[in-house]
């Protein structure tokens, strides 16, 4: 039986953008977008009742933006995916985007092809940050204040294989696949590696192990 296509949520205040995603998305049958959102509110109700696997969250909008919205989605979906879509490359809304929860950051001046590969990308597990994003934060998620306390020494050697490997952008099933690890068993050394790294998620462990050097 062929998989069901990924469902998608849009949620953008323009008009033009949110046409052009769900006309774009249209085109890639792993794809299908279940509905669209004009501001973030109706996001968070929308992802609610519709559950989508994968949300595009503008990161700027009218009344609750797009990191409170992230916030409030991955609080009561931790399995759903947010992609967050600004026109901002460096702005502080995206290292807030990243700590509230988002699984990548994505630039509207993105080409189609780069966009595919992207959120085909998150709907493996990988995550979907930039190398010229990744370089401007890596400072902000990995401070000098708490490097001692985060350190990677404080990680086992089964978990420094499973970081170095999140590192190079491996799903969770690929991890286990090559470790022969189960995929739960993978999910619970991710779980350590967040906790003793005082980390939320995976973009913020992969960033932190750039930082540190894991790989290049």
């Amino acid at each position: 039986m062929a998989e069901q296509p990924a469902g998608v949520l849009v949620v953008d205040d323009h008009g033009l953008v949110r046409d052009g995603l769900v006309a774009l998305i249209g085109r890639w049958p792993e794809f299908t977008v279940v509905g669209c959102a004009a501001d973030g509110e109706r996001g968070v109700a929308m992802a609610g009742l519709l559950r989508p696997d994968l949300v595009l969250m503008d990161v700027r909008m009218d009344g609750i933006g797009g990191v409170e919205a992230t916030r409030r989605i991955t609080a009561a979906d931790p399995e759903v995916r947010v992609a967050m879509l600004t026109a901002s490359r460096l702005g502080d809304d995206v290292f807030q985007a990243l700590r509230s929860g988002a699984h990548g950051y994505l630039s509207k001046d993105e080409p189609a092809e780069g966009l595919h590969a992207a959120l085909a990308g998150l709907m493996r597990g990988e995550t979907a940050l930039s190398s010229t994003i990744a370089a401007k934060v890596l400072d902000e998620f990995a401070p000098s204040g708490r490097s001692a306390a985060a350190s990677p020494e404080r990680l086992t050697q089964r978990e420094r294989q499973v970081l170095r490997l999140l590192v190079d952008g491996l799903s969770n099933e690929e991890i286990g696949r090559i470790l022969y690890l189960s995929e739960a068993t993978v999910k619970k050394h991710l779980g350590s590696i967040m906790t003793k790294l005082h980390m939320k998620n995976r973009v913020q462990v992969a960033v932190y192990g750039l930082r540190q050097g894991i790989v290049e």
